[in-house]
């Protein structure tokens, strides 16, 4: 760690790191250099930000008189990575093609238990996701067979988040909805936004500290069926890869099979095993016939998933496509705006997947599903802003066909979250001919958004009078429960007032001309003015009022600066596709960018949380 450019690290955090990295080499053989190097301080000053130290050179001090503790906790804060739910999905599809197999080598052996060992869980998802996955497919193949996972990994507070087996809604949502089943309830109470693993399910996983360097104090002399140990090995240096896999396949039954992550290829290591698929290997004596498989993308057929998206966000279909492309086993064929869209589309279009949003003009998603969803129709995954949990919309989706939800995330990390896009339709796409089947832990967190007390709320429209049209359809939409809503036209002056008269009797709430600061505003009321004379003065009235700001269309730089000074609000902003927001003066202030048809969705949920 002594390349650490001092330039940019004081002395003192130099020499701290280069300990601290010495400690964790030493215990888990972990070699931290200069590319960790931001890493690692980041995570001790988050340490000593804990324990109340201030200094380095204190902390210095604090290792040396609690060694044996703190070395043991470093070595939990520096190895600990990032984990999620069924990561690396290809190697479960090679996993499910191999378990006939397994399960007949485990019979030939007198076995009724197939044994998986997971090496480095990490918080214990890739577990709990074996778990989830063997009990979904292997009753199909032999249901007098049954399952055992053992756990394994180096950081004690790791193993007891495992243990424990309690995670965030957030991450059981990202796993694919015919695996979630019934394995998991929803907390109650101060734990309301986690689940909890059911007995059912954890009473076949088993958790145990482990290093890996010294890996035969915790297995003994113990043989697996399948081995992962994924994504730890870019911390060690090669010989020492090739020790430990040699050490985890000598634990491997003879026509076993052992998975490493798809960036840490095995080739060039001097190992006895053979490739079947992406880091995914046999023992070179092994007999057992599995198709070799050279990529991701060679694992199902067909080789490459022909997708159409249908969404009326421009931005949203443009990042789609970023996320599914060949490199990861599939192909954007054919957009379409909305349902009517989709249906001409796919008179023409063979496509293998569809992703689908909710709220699109002239037809929505649900519709769609309800007119066109039958048995020889492309399996479909939702991509919505609509929650997950709210049952009048969700799951209708899933009741009228859809396979799978994803909860449409910012523009700004739908790139992120593209493994679970693409896990979702992968998952969907092997199990087509399957009903789908909503899980208890979406039966659990159902419930339908609404506004309290109305009276105490506020929501503010950016507009121009030619989005009359598209203002009369957000307000059909809403139910009854809402709180004043004031639309802003910029520079219409006097036409205002004449313009409500005229067109006031169009909208399904009653219409009133705003020009007076004392005048008593009321819920379930629209109070129509100008933006020069009245934004400030309102912004400043009701700042500490919950506030949703919708802007349809742009704005000019002058109002955006105004409308940018009211804080502590939620801000959308109308999807114009990627050039068009790029710009926009309210990008940087802006909460997210959605089509003006999921404004009204958006809108009511923010509202209805305050």
């Amino acid at each position: 760690m002594s390349a650490v450019a001092i330039g940019t690290i004081s002395t003192d955090f130099v020499n701290l790191i280069d300990k601290v990295s010495t400690i964790v080499h030493k215990l888990s053989g972990n070699r931290l250099g200069q590319k960790q190097a931001y890493m690692v301080e980041t995570r001790i000053k988050k340490r000593m930000i804990e324990l109340g130290i201030k200094e380095p050179a204190d902390y210095l001090r604090y290792i040396d008189q609690h060694f044996e503790n703190e070395s043991g906790i470093l070595v939990g804060l520096i190895t600990t990575h990032h984990t999620f739910f069924f990561r690396e999905f290809p190697h479960f599809e090679i996993l499910k093609k191999s378990l006939p197999e397994l399960v007949t080598q485990a019979k030939n052996r007198g076995d009724k238990t197939l044994k998986i060992w997971s090496a480095a869980c990490s918080r214990g998802q890739e577990v709990y996701s074996l778990a989830m996955f063997l009990e979904y497919y292997l009753r199909e193949i032999d249901s007098s067979m049954s399952f055992k996972i053992l756990g394994t990994d180096i950081d004690v507070e790791s193993v007891r988040v495992a243990i424990n087996g309690v995670y965030h809604q957030n991450e059981i949502k990202e796993i694919p909805m015919n695996f979630l089943g019934t394995h998991w309830a929803k907390g109650t109470g101060d734990i309301s936004m986690y689940a909890k693993v059911k007995t059912t399910l954890k009473s076949k996983c088993d958790f145990k500290t482990g290093n890996l360097l010294k890996i035969v104090d915790v297995v003994k002399n113990e043989k697996f069926d399948v081995i992962f140990c994924r994504n730890v090995f870019i911390y060690f240096e090669s010989f020492q890869v090739e020790q430990i896999t040699k050490d985890l396949i000598s634990h491997l039954y003879s026509e076993g099979i052992f998975f490493s992550g798809i960036s840490e290829p095995l080739s060039g290591l001097k190992l006895d095993v053979k490739s079947i698929g992406p880091s995914a290997y046999m023992l070179k004596s092994a007999s057992q016939q599995v198709p070799v498989l050279k990529t991701p993308t060679q694992i199902s057929t067909p080789e490459i998933y022909k997708v159409m998206c249908v969404d009326d966000s421009p931005s949203i279909l443009t990042l789609l496509k970023k996320v599914l492309t060949k490199e990861n086993g599939f192909e954007v064929v054919v957009t379409a705006i909305n349902g009517l869209d989709a249906m001409e589309k796919l008179k023409t279009h063979k496509v293998d997947l569809i992703t689908l949003d909710i709220h699109m003009p002239e037809m929505d998603g649900v519709t769609y599903l309800q007119k066109n969803f039958n048995k020889s129709h492309p399996p479909v995954v939702i991509i919505s802003s609509a929650s997950r949990s709210d049952s009048d919309i969700a799951m209708k989706a899933l009741k009228f066909g859809a396979s799978d939800y994803i909860e449409k995330p910012a523009l700004n990390n739908l790139e992120e979250r593209g493994e679970e896009i693409r896990t979702k339709l992968r998952s969907v796409a092997q199990d087509h001919n399957r009903k789908p089947m909503i899980s208890s832990f979406d039966k659990e967190n159902q419930k339908q958004f609404v506004i309290s007390a109305p009276e105490n709320k506020l929501r503010a429209m950016l507009a121009s009078i030619s989005d009359l049209p598209r203002l009369k359809t957000f307000f059909s939409s809403l139910d009854k429960s809402q709180p004043s809503t004031f639309i802003f036209f910029e520079g219409q002056g006097e036409l205002l007032e004449a313009f409500v008269k005229e067109h006031g009797m169009d909208f399904k709430q009653e219409v009133v001309f705003f020009d007076k600061m004392d005048m008593k505003i009321e819920p379930n009321k629209i109070y129509f003015a100008d933006f020069k004379f009245n934004f400030t003065n309102v912004s400043r009235k009701y700042a500490n009022c919950p506030c949703s700001i919708l802007a349809f269309g742009n704005v000019s730089t002058h109002a955006a600066k105004i409308v940018s000074e009211w804080k502590n609000v939620q801000l959308l902003l109308e999807d114009l596709g990627e050039k068009g927001n790029i710009n926009h003066p309210l990008m940087a202030y802006s909460t997210d960018v959605v089509p003006a048809t999921s404004f009204a969705y958006m809108s009511c949920r923010y509202l209805s949380t305050k």
